[in-house]
């Protein structure tokens, strides 16, 4: 196993060694390696070009190694290096064209699609929107009412709390995710710390918050109650939620990527009105 590093985003990870073209925010270049092993889980990678070079001699030797340049990389940044590079045979350049109608703005839009969202947790039900209703007509108090749902934040009787964030999946072989806007649940202690904090540029400070996964989405097997961390962004910004690595295919597609082909059918089977 290679020895670890520090690194400023990801803390404690194993140290691997890519070609210089990988490192940063590179998408799209090729990502070859050996075929990672129990004793060697993050080989050696290099871009496509370098490929070229390796091929030319059919191995690394000392003259092809005079020609590439190598980083160092955290494990973490490798992962998603390999995510971001490699090469797949759909992509979304497929889909530049695509012109369809917002559900939300009504307005035609062109291009893909990666954004799809959830207006409440699928616990919200119709008795509580007549609360909220109703309570919208009262005149405000400043006092948090038991049961409420508003663009990011929903109590259900004083006793489910919920916060409204965003599941980012990184989109194989592109600089894009496919981002699922949902709600997770959280416990009342930090319902109210979030909600106390606001406004305040601190609350970026705040450790990742457990939440369970509040919606059903149908293009996986049943998501209510994956377990998950809500990482809080600066005001302004919901949290982004990460899942825990399980063989769940969301969590799959979380901590490996999804790829472009299958956005692609997410997309035109979610998409009511396609010109």
């Amino acid at each position: 196993m290679p020895d670890k590093i520090q690194c400023s985003v990801h803390g404690d990870c194993w140290k691997t060694f890519v070609c210089t073209h990988l490192a940063g925010g590179t998408f799209g270049l090729g990502f070859n390696r050996d075929e990672p092993t129990e004793d060697n889980p993050y080989p050696d990678a290099w871009c496509d070009d370098c490929e070229i070079i390796r091929a030319a001699q059919n191995s690394w030797n000392d003259e092809t190694q005079k020609l590439v340049k190598i980083s160092l990389l955290c494990s973490e940044c490798y992962k998603r290096s390999c995510i971001r590079n490699t090469r797949t045979s759909v992509n979304l350049d497929d889909l530049a064209g695509l012109h369809w109608k917002c559900v939300a703005c009504e307005e035609w839009h062109t291009g893909p699609c990666l954004d799809f969202s959830y207006d409440s947790p699928d616990y919200w039900l119709e008795e509580h929107e007549e609360v909220n209703r109703r309570a919208s007509l009262v005149p405000d108090l400043g006092e948090r009412q038991p049961t409420f749902l508003n663009e990011d934040f929903c109590a259900i009787e004083d006793r489910d709390f919920f916060v409204r964030g965003v599941i980012h999946l990184p989109i194989t072989g592109t600089d894009q995710d496919l981002c699922w806007g949902v709600w997770g649940s959280l416990s009342r202690e930090n319902f109210d710390k979030l909600r106390e904090m606001n406004e305040n540029p601190k609350r970026v400070e705040l450790e990742p918050m457990f939440a369970w996964l509040s919606n059903k989405i149908p293009e996986y097997p049943d998501t209510l109650n994956i377990k998950m961390y809500a990482h809080i962004q600066e005001p302004g910004w919901r949290p982004h939620f990460e899942l825990e690595p399980t063989e769940h295919s969301l969590s799959r597609e979380f901590w490996k990527g999804i790829l472009p082909e299958r956005v692609k059918d997410i997309m035109l089977r979610r998409l009511r009105q396609v010109g």
